[in-house]
């Protein structure tokens, strides 16, 4: 039986005939992972006709519900903040006009509860009691005994943590989408969680290295290197270690707890609170820490979307009566860009791409293992296509491997035969002739594999497929797409009330913004990789588009700072094959542009399909023919607007690293801050151009034969790195 207790102060009863006009019922908890049980007590304070009668009128006396979301508890949670907002948050959505969830430390529920009672508009407050009490109501403000209603709930059927968090059905369904997309609360085998262990050491270590090239970007370098030594004397050490510790007077402040089964996105949350805790007195600790959560973690659809190496269990959910047949190539791996020299790090790349721990485990496989031979697959397919493919015979356990870079060329997986034990490495989504061979050029660097099976489908997975908005758009000369850094733009059209409408249904995030008045079309859409960009261009070019900005990022070869701005007006293959691009609309942006920024406009600009490509021989060579940057998508935006003269097309790049400088691409994304503050100075202009149109035609470069005299913006000579230059602007996002 579904019980409930209340409990009055003063001489409030809870089921008066009178509807409060504005009463409000706050939960507390810390839902890792949310219970049947949680989801029945609040369900209950919603008014379910379902559950009783008295849940019925608890709900006339309702009008919505506070859901607090513990953020900062003594206890090690599992799921990270973020996972267990998203979770709570699925779990209600049917409920969304009356219920609303936010994280909350202790101090701030305290805080939130005080403000309740001290709000004249709300009339009565219901604390309800459930699993956790996070608030202490005792003893109640002087004069507000009257206003608070407790409701304790008994709960029914509980049990340890670990079995209700896998016992079937004992979760809420909107939870359980969660924890099956983001893989959480898994149990690994013995040498699958040896390898977890080592991928969070792994990722701590990398993690630290962004981090030391941010600071000084933040703080003095004295302070940096204080903070430095104390990063890593740091000790990483597994949970059961934790209670000697605590026994022999090690600090706690010290170690950093690896405990089986958490989330990526928890390890994140756990190394950017472990590393800004050295930094707690300083007036810079707020914005320090966005800096370290922002090296570790990002939101990708509303989910939470990793940057550290991580090992999770993938759960699919296909018809497999029909597979249809695929054809399979046994190949060499190839690697078609020459060897180096390099000026980058190459082997931190690599490692970035293909964590080194799971390189060594593959390795030590191949070495040691008395089991069959480890095998690589190539698709150009999902995941779901694969998984069917791989269990006709038994590896019908898949386990996703979570980079540092590159998630968005392809993913990797670990699928896995219980018996006789067997391995295969088995990567999915490797479509498109540049994002092929970048893949490709990154398993042959490895040296673990000489060979692949390349299975392949009738039809390759879809960059992106739309949705029925996406269907039935059609556009005109007077819409626009925004390409690229399209976070940003997202951010700022909905700081400015621009309404947003999902184009796709799966793939690539593509959206349209709409202005609420004039009802202006613009397409944002991410970056992608190299030949990829012909897609995109294509799709909107055939609903009646005919203006196109890109806004990318690239590598100097010239001696330009991080955040600058280029403005090409021709392109040059590896092979030195020019495509002039003299029309480049970006120009009508140049005079003002230069006011703010620095800006190095009418250049030629260098174009390879990998990374790979760029030896120091290759850029040394275009440094002595006046070719000031290099990019991968470049040259095939400019080919595609000249093949259609209808098309005008405004191509900008930021300056991400310097390829024969100082800041290179294997040192990362830690600077993204002066990329992003050049990116945000651009599209502010952009868009103010663009919501006056008159002022704004984009004609061509008719008006600006003579090239305008560079005016660089003070702080912008910077140093700061984009994640991977090749596709910077889809993975800052």
């Amino acid at each position: 039986m579904f019980v409930l207790h209340l409990a009055s102060f003063g001489l409030v009863t809870l089921l008066a005939s009178n509807l409060y006009a504005a009463s409000v019922a706050l939960y507390a908890g810390t839902f890792d992972p949310p219970t049947r049980s949680e989801e029945r007590i609040i369900r209950c304070a919603l008014g379910d006709l379902e559950l009783s009668q008295e849940c019925e009128q608890v709900g006339e006396e309702i009008s919505r519900v506070l859901i607090l979301v513990n953020e900062d508890g003594e206890q090690d949670n599992l799921a990270s903040t973020r996972e267990r907002l998203l979770m709570v948050k699925k779990a209600f959505q049917d409920y969304q006009d009356r219920v609303e969830v936010l994280p909350s430390t202790p101090a701030q529920t305290a805080q939130r509860f005080g403000a309740l009672l001290a709000d004249p508009s709300v009339d009565q407050l219901f604390h309800i009691i459930g699993p956790e009490r996070l608030l202490n109501l005792d003893p109640v403000p002087a004069g507000y005994q009257s206003k608070i209603i407790r409701v304790r709930f008994p709960l029914e059927h509980e049990t340890s943590f670990q079995t209700r968090t896998l016992l079937h059905g004992q979760l809420l369904s909107g939870s359980q989408e969660v924890i099956a997309r983001l893989g959480l609360y898994q149990t690994l085998d013995e040498d699958l969680a040896e390898l977890q262990k080592l991928l969070f050491e792994e990722g701590w270590r990398t993690f630290l290295t962004d981090l030391t090239s941010a600071c000084p970007t933040i703080l003095t370098e004295e302070t940096c290197d204080r903070v430095a030594s104390k990063w890593r004397s740091v000790s990483v050490v597994s949970d059961d270690q934790t209670r000697k510790m605590e026994r022999s007077g090690f600090p706690k402040k010290d170690a950093l707890v690896y405990k089986p089964r958490q989330s990526q996105d928890r390890w994140a949350e756990k190394f950017a609170k472990t590393a800004a805790r050295f930094l707690e007195e300083s007036d810079s600790y707020e914005r320090f820490k966005q800096v370290a959560e922002d090296l570790v973690a990002k939101r990708v659809q509303g989910y939470p979307y990793g940057k550290l190496p991580h090992l999770r269990r993938v759960y699919v959910h296909n018809d497999f009566s029909s597979v249809q047949s695929l054809k399979v190539i046994t190949r060499a791996v190839p690697c078609s860009a020459p060897d180096g020299p390099y000026h980058m790090d190459m082997e931190r790349y690599l490692a970035d791409r293909f964590p080194r721990a799971f390189a060594r485990f593959l390795t030590d496989k191949l070495r040691h293992s008395s089991s069959l031979p480890i095998e690589l697959y190539v698709h150009n397919h999902s995941i779901d296509d694969a998984y069917a493919f791989h269990r006709r015979e038994q590896f019908d356990t898949f386990y996703f491997l979570q980079t540092r870079r590159g998630q968005h060329h392809r993913d990797i997986h670990l699928a896995v035969r219980a018996e006789p034990r067997a391995y295969r490495v088995v990567l999915t989504g490797v479509r498109g002739n540049n994002r092929q061979a970048n893949v490709l050029c990154q398993i042959h660097r490895t040296g673990i594999f000489a060979q692949y099976r390349f299975v392949q489908a009738n039809q390759a997975q879809p960059l992106f497929v739309l949705n029925s908005q996406g269907l039935s758009l059609r556009l005109d000369e007077n819409d626009l797409l925004l390409f690229g850094f399209k976070g940003n733009w997202s951010r700022m059209l909905a700081a400015l009330n621009w309404e947003k409408t999902p184009l796709v249904k799966k793939g690539l995030d593509i959206d349209l913004f709409t202005h609420p008045t004039t009802k202006r079309k613009l397409i944002i859409a991410r970056n992608v990789y190299g030949d990829d960009t012909d897609i995109i261009l294509e799709t909107f070019y055939n609903k009646g588009l005919r203006r196109v900005v890109y806004l990318g990022s690239a590598g100097a070869i010239a001696d330009y700072q991080i955040g600058d701005v280029v403005i090409p007006n021709e392109f040059v293959s590896r092979n030195s094959d020019p495509i002039p691009f003299p029309d480049n609309f970006a120009y009508e942006l140049w005079p003002e542009l230069s006011s703010l920024l620095t800006v190095h406009a009418r250049k030629k600009h260098g174009w390879v399909p990998t990374l790979f490509d760029e030896t120091k021989d290759l850029l040394l060579d275009w440094r002595a023919k006046s070719i000031g940057a290099v990019d991968i998508e470049g040259l095939h935006l400019a080919r595609f607007a000249r093949s259609r003269p209808d098309l005008k097309m405004a191509i900008f790049f930021v300056i991400s690293d310097q390829t024969l400088g100082e800041t290179t691409i294997e040192q990362t994304n830690a600077h993204r801050q002066v990329i992003d503050g050049s990116v945000n100075k651009l599209m502010a202009l952009a868009l103010r151009k663009l919501l006056e149109p008159p002022q704004f035609v984009f004609e061509g470069t008719q008006s600006h034969k003579t090239p305008l005299k560079n005016q660089p913006a003070a702080g912008i000579h910077q140093k700061s790195t984009a994640p991977d230059r090749i596709s910077a602007a889809a993975q800052m996002e």
